[in-house]
């Protein structure tokens, strides 16, 4: 990540919609595709159903969110906690129970203990997720601080692979778009980011890295388009990434409106908030395909939006400790 960052500006790697959930019944929109870049692989069905615009992401706490916000440096959670946090949402004990059973059923964590004075530790893999979350979150607020600039280079990737060959080619197509890519056409891709590192990383160890072909350029058409803004507004439409920052901004709201009342004066309560606020970053987040500012017309609200959140932030994260809640944004 560190060195594929030096070369060049380009998104972190997928990996920050956990607390999230596709629904059936409406309109992904012009974003579909690129919502997937940030579903891991145990979303990768519902980034599809995504894709195909069969739902769209809902700024909801999940059972599974909760469990991994709680998790300490050390990635291990308190059982108890969790339960009386969820309580506060109005999540049951029993769906809670069912996202932890699934977490050891799927070997990303282990539990010591049972019911609330047990523990639940993170394996090594899953933190490494976590990871790739705070440097995505930290790569908007690069952006968003003028640290990211754009180079004014378009990244193209095409491949042409023959239909006895269809896994190769539905592989490649799910890896550009989940990394960025807008199509331009049949088995052509572009990004405004430097993708290279990126592509090269998730395509090692599949039967399809030696069928791509990269070009840079400065001069891209897309039908009669040849300004950047443009292109980037048809590719990357700014109405649904606006309308996915509204739960954010109306959270923020209230919570200004309420002053220190908002946040309660039980410890489950104040997390409970806070976990709603990271849900609804989140949802901004895994809509908004984070172009380089130069491509987005100014002022550009989610900016201003990012700058509240992180504001509010970072008051909540003095006050509550080191939760992985707290350290990822």
């Amino acid at each position: 990540m560190g060195a594929a960052r030096r070369r060049g500006h380009q998104p972190p790697r997928p990996g920050l919609v956990r607390a999230l959930r596709v629904r059936r019944g409406a309109d992904a929109g012009g974003v579909a595709a690129w919502s997937a870049l940030w579903f891991p692989e145990r979303h990768r069905d519902d980034a599809r159903a995504f894709r195909a615009g069969r739902g769209h992401v809902s700024a909801e706490v999940t059972p599974r969110f909760v469990v991994e916000a709680l998790v300490d440096a050390n990635g291990v959670a308190d059982l108890g906690r969790v339960y009386d946090v969820a309580v506060a949402l109005g999540i049951g004990e029993q769906p809670v129970r069912l996202a932890i059973r699934r977490m050891i059923t799927t070997g990303d964590a282990e539990q010591q203990g049972r019911g609330r004075r047990g523990t639940l530790h993170l394996n090594p893999a899953a933190r490494v997720r976590d990871r790739h979350d705070v440097a995505f979150v930290h790569h908007a607020y690069r952006q968003d601080a003028g640290e990211a600039p754009w180079d004014g280079a378009w990244r193209l990737c095409a491949f042409s692979v023959p239909e006895a060959r269809r896994a190769t080619r539905d592989t490649l197509r799910a890896t550009l778009v989940r990394l960025g890519g807008a199509a331009l056409g049949p088995g052509l891709y572009v990004s405004a980011h430097d993708w290279d590192a990126l592509i090269d990383a998730e395509t090692a160890d599949t039967d399809g890295a030696g069928l791509l072909t990269r070009a840079t350029t400065s001069d891209l058409r897309v039908g009669d388009l040849r300004d950047p803004h443009a292109i980037a507004a048809r590719l990357w439409p700014a109405r649904p990434v606006l309308a996915a920052y509204r739960p954010l901004a109306a959270l923020l709201d209230n919570v200004a409106a309420g002053g220190a009342d908002a946040w309660g004066s039980d410890e489950p309560g104040r997390i409970a908030l806070a976990l709603r606020l990271a849900v609804a970053f989140d949802h901004a987040l895994v809509t908004d395909p984070l172009l380089p500012p130069e491509l987005r017309p100014a002022p550009w609200p989610p900016t201003e939006l990012r700058a509240r959140f992180r504001a509010v932030w970072a008051t909540v994260a003095d006050e509550e400790g080191s939760a992985r809640l707290y350290t990822r944004y």
